[in-house]
């Protein structure tokens, strides 16, 4: 009789909740598992271990920061949030955040609109470092708006942190964005030569500048004459003194951005539905693609910002950003990923004897590709929630410890059967795995990401280097497979044109004609400071995997 068959998916951990990886695995003697991943290794693994960087890598010597992380994986840069019309708007702004958290870790901010003056709380750290019952009484208003966020690496600079606030000729203006506008450098350059002094070396600055330095005088003619400068990804909210609160996404809709109401008719806008579902508005639509909807005291209106192209939605929304919770496009993210799981089960089956997830992303994928296979789930690596993702390694020879910080085998699980890639297979099969198979939930990743994600260059991704034997030989598991493109444009049926593969194909379809190349040593200043001495050479940042163990 074959030996059980242990499948595992995991994704690179992170410390909240996000799409996950499964495994399976199997408690016999003589054991084989597999484990699935529900993210591409970051494709995957942001750099090539065992290789020193390139000269093209570390030319640039201004910023020589590179990817230095444990947290190993792809990350969306933020979530924002906008609420009008309820008197305890900052506070529920500030319980939104905290839904929006596992978008945004490293920073987080609201303002309030008080006495027709904005009023801004914003600091480093999570939303419950940043908030306390002293600094949210300062805020107060019937109107607000919010965000959370990641940096590129290393430590964030305050100045940074969104939302950002401006005063211009005709008054005072503030800014939360998700996203990345493939044209900043020529538009600050532009503003610059102009006489705009720029005060952080974020890119959504350059949108109070250009409002600023509108011709119009009505708000919203300058919002939409500032977004027709634009090119990229942004889903943005505004609040002005006179508590005007304006929503605009993209042509595209490369982010997500959905508007609810509360019971008390409050309007609220967020980057994910599970945030209205906190603090109990109703979901009403998405902001669609090029859209700008203004509230006000007279109501609600809605604008045409430009005439809309066909959508390319972010389709790793569905993949991995957003919580399994949220609907995100008009889709449930939990059916789309316990889907992406079932065609994996289909198309890329192993024997096994249990299915293992590694937290947080894998698990609904795994659940998918465990009730497909037949084979049960159950949870083989167990999770630490009190681990920050900035924790240092007390030496380089310890070169698993941030993994088993984070996540402990239940050796009962996989005793007989095998957390980044390798480090996650050999901590399998040191806890007694005999073989370990990986299935990651989605393509391989090729391309950079210019629309508001944070990922390697092109060169520095594995899967873009190498072929898929050659990865799974990398990472040591038994094997290793993909939810294939093809595959997961099926899965999407007639919604499939309608979403952004750029990632996984190399089309981009707003042309980054501006690269903004996150090379080791090599990438925009966003305010961070790090050194390559810190940068563990050997050391690969993978999405998703899957794990399986034999005998």
């Amino acid at each position: 009789m074959a030996a059980p068959i242990l499948s595992y998916s995991t994704l690179s951990s992170s410390s909240l909740s996000k799409p996950s990886s499964f495994p399976f695995c199997n408690t016999a003697t003589t054991t084989s598992a597999s484990f699935l991943h529900s993210k591409s290794l970051q494709t995957a693994l942001s750099y090539a271990a065992n290789k020193p960087p390139s000269p093209l890598a570390c030319r640039n010597n201004r910023n020589p920061n590179p990817f230095v992380s444990d947290d190993e994986k792809p990350r969306e840069e933020c979530g924002v949030v906008g609420i009008h019309g309820d008197p305890e708007a900052s506070r529920l702004c500030y319980l939104a955040l905290h839904a929006l958290q596992h978008r945004g870790q490293e920073g987080a901010g609201i303002v309030a609109v008080r006495d027709s003056v904005l009023h801004s709380v914003t600091g480093v750290g999570l939303v419950s470092d940043v908030f306390d019952e002293s600094k949210l009484s300062q805020l107060g208003g019937t109107s607000a708006i919010g965000h959370v966020r990641y940096s590129t690496a290393g430590q964030s600079k305050l100045a940074n942190v969104q939302p950002f606030v401006a005063g211009y000729r005709f008054g005072s203006v503030a800014v939360a964005h998700n996203g990345n506008f493939v044209n900043y450098r020529s538009l600050r350059a532009k503003l610059e030569h102009n006489g705009s002094i720029f005060s952080t070396t974020s890119d959504t600055e350059v949108v109070l500048h250009l409002i600023a330095t509108s011709k119009h005088r009505p708000f919203l003619l300058r919002v939409l004459d500032a977004c027709e400068n634009l090119r990229g990804a942004y889903s943005l909210v505004f609040v002005t003194e006179d508590e005007k609160l304006v929503a605009v996404r993209d042509p595209f809709g490369f982010r997500p951005l959905v508007m609810g109401r509360r019971p008390n008719g409050a309007v609220v806008f967020a980057s994910e539905t599970c945030a209205l579902d906190l603090i109990e508005a109703a979901y009403e639509r998405e902001v669609y693609p090029g859209e700008v909807v203004v509230v006000d005291h007279t109501g609600t209106q809605s604008l045409c910002l430009v005439p809309r192209p066909e959508p390319k939605q972010c389709v790793f929304e569905h993949i991995y950003f957003a919580l399994p919770n949220s609907v995100v496009f008009g889709r449930s993210v939990y059916e789309s990923r316990k889907k992406f799981g079932e065609m994996l089960a289909t198309e890329s089956p192993v024997e096994c004897d249990v299915v293992i997830a590694v937290p947080d992303s894998g698990v609904v994928a795994a659940l998918g590709y465990a009730a497909k296979a037949g084979v049960p789930f159950q949870q083989g690596l167990i999770r630490s929630h009190y681990v920050g993702r900035t924790f240092i390694e007390p030496s380089q020879k310890i070169r698993d410890f941030g993994v088993k910080l984070k996540l402990s085998p239940v050796r009962a699980v996989l005793e007989g059967a095998g957390t980044t890639s390798s480090k996650i297979v050999r901590l399998i099969k040191e806890a007694g795995a005999k073989e370990v198979h990986v299935r990651i939930a989605c393509p391989p990743i090729v391309g950079s990401c210019y629309y508001g994600v944070d990922t390697p260059s092109s060169e520095e991704l594995v899967s873009n280097r190498m072929s898929v034997e050659e990865v799974r030989e990398f990472i040591g598991s038994d094997s290793l497979a993909f939810l294939p493109l093809d595959s997961l444009k099926i899965l999407l049926g007639s919604d499939a044109p309608n979403y952004c593969y750029a990632c996984f194909s190399g089309m981009y379809p707003v042309e980054p004609a501006e690269l903004k190349m996150n090379r080791l040593g090599e990438f925009w200043d966003d305010g961070f400071n790090g050194s390559l001495e810190h940068m563990d050479q050997e050391e690969v940042k993978i999405e998703f995997w899957i794990l399986k163990a034999d005998a």
